[in-house]
């Protein structure tokens, strides 16, 4: 059984920083804790927008805390985020991610896990490891 509280990820290697200051997630299950995901707590910071690929995993997203919104690259559709919202990237789609008035708070799934180092690549992906 593994039992990890968010108090005990702050701080330490598990949480990772954006280099453009844009979010902060604090990876709870990570590839070597063997669950076939991994388990993050996520940070966008108000008042940013990220661009995101994820080319190479799965994600599905839950929002605890925060307004914001995902706009779809090639339709331009904007999806409205709030807490009790989730929505799942399973075309690996290409989008923005804004984080409004306030920082959103996301709790985010990933297939495959990523390992816990990962930062966004220029194409907005992470890389496959």
């Amino acid at each position: 059984m593994i039992l990890r509280k968010l108090k005990d990820v702050i701080g330490t290697k598990r949480e990772v920083f954006a280099e453009n200051g844009n979010w902060v997630s604090r990876r709870l299950l990570l590839k070597n804790d063997d669950m076939g995901f991994s388990l993050h707590d996520t940070i966008i910071r108000a008042g940013t927008e990220t661009h995101i690929w994820y080319k190479h995993h799965l994600e599905a997203v839950y929002c605890i805390e925060g307004e914001g919104e995902v706009e779809l690259v090639g339709s331009g559709e904007i999806l409205p985020i709030n807490p009790g919202t989730m929505y799942a990237l399973n075309k690996h789609d290409r989008h923005y991610l804004r984080a409004h008035k306030q920082d959103l708070r996301l709790i985010c799934v990933f297939n495959p896990p990523v390992t816990g180092t990962e930062v966004h690549q220029a194409d907005g992906s992470y890389a496959i490891k």
